[in-house]
């Protein structure tokens, strides 16, 4: 396990295409911020900073409610990519999230 965790850094001229030309790079980004968040149990995390012509720093995040729902759409592409190491991981965080949620909803039941 990593004990430090820096969103990556992009830099780019013009922020319309960011998404489809730094998919990869976003993707696996995304999966280890989530991977950083579940472990500090952080509520949200910082995974990339993207320059703007050396001038415009704008900060991407994601929130623990998203977390679930991003490693879905983010394995699909992973696989996509060959990416399955990555994949392996995205399968043991959804893992340990989903045991952490039904952990969370056992202890607020309200015994009749």
């Amino acid at each position: 396990m990593k004990n430090t965790y820096k969103p990556i850094e992009i830099n780019i001229t013009n922020p319309i295409n960011l998404f489809e030309e730094h998919r990869l790079e976003l993707s696996k980004a995304i999966v280890n911020a989530i991977e950083y968040g579940t472990r500090s149990r952080k509520k949200k995390i910082d995974f990339a900073k993207v320059i703007v012509k050396d001038v415009i720093v704008i900060t991407l995040s994601v929130n623990k409610t998203e977390f679930l729902d991003l490693l879905d759409e983010h394995l699909k592409i992973l696989i996509e990519y060959e990416e399955y190491e990555m994949c392996a991981l995205i399968t043991k965080l959804k893992q340990k999230l989903n045991k952490s949620n039904e952990k969370v909803t056992k202890e607020n039941r309200i015994l009749d």
